[in-house]
């Protein structure tokens, strides 16, 4: 028997790019005055404003390992 796993969809890609540095961003967070796109340093540096300031938060840094796949 064949086991399928939906993979789920990527939201950020590699153009995406932290507010704060300019390197790839891996969490969106999403506010009602706008979004905001952070590195993994920068988000860490801030996560606790930021879940207090958004209404949702887009974290996809558990793909940072994992081979650089454009999804443009």
């Amino acid at each position: 028997m064949q086991t399928m796993t939906k993979e789920k969809e990527r939201q950020l890609n590699i153009k995406d790019r932290c507010d704060r540095c300019n390197a790839q961003a891996w969490v969106m967070a999403k506010g009602i005055d706008g979004d905001l796109l952070f590195c993994s340093h920068h988000f860490t540096k801030h996560e606790e404003a930021l879940y207090n300031w958004a209404y949702e938060i887009i974290d996809e840094r558990d793909y940072i390992n994992e081979k650089s796949q454009s999804s443009a």
